[in-house]
């Protein structure tokens, strides 16, 4: 993949719990983990609603370099807007491992 088409910074954040001084479990927090260089781009209407036909709720594409480290129990940020990663990372065509493409949902 050319590195000019990777003109968006996004923030990947890993969910962290933890305990209370008293011990009660504390809901997940999302703390920022990695920023990275990657292609962002949201599905177009007609996409969406083919999606939303068969079932899926995915509103964008992300497109980054391949890493081995990226789960489906991660967010990502970009421009404000949080999404969550639905499915596993694709890979790409040819190698398999240039490149990687991610489904994501729309958090609210």
């Amino acid at each position: 993949m050319r590195a000019g088409k990777l003109r968006n910074r996004i923030t990947v954040y890993k969910s962290q719990s933890g305990r209370s001084p008293t011990g009660a479990v504390l809901p997940p927090q999302w703390i920022p983990w990695i920023v990275l260089w990657a292609s962002l781009e949201p599905l177009s209407v007609k996409d969406v609603m083919s999606a939303q036909a068969a079932g899926s709720e995915i509103t964008a594409r992300c497109t980054l370099r391949y890493r081995t480290d990226i789960t489906t129990a991660m967010q990502i940020e970009c421009r404000g807007q949080r999404y969550e990663i639905n499915g596993n990372p694709l890979p790409d065509a040819k190698s398999g491992s240039e490149y990687m493409t991610l489904m994501l949902r729309g958090v609210k």
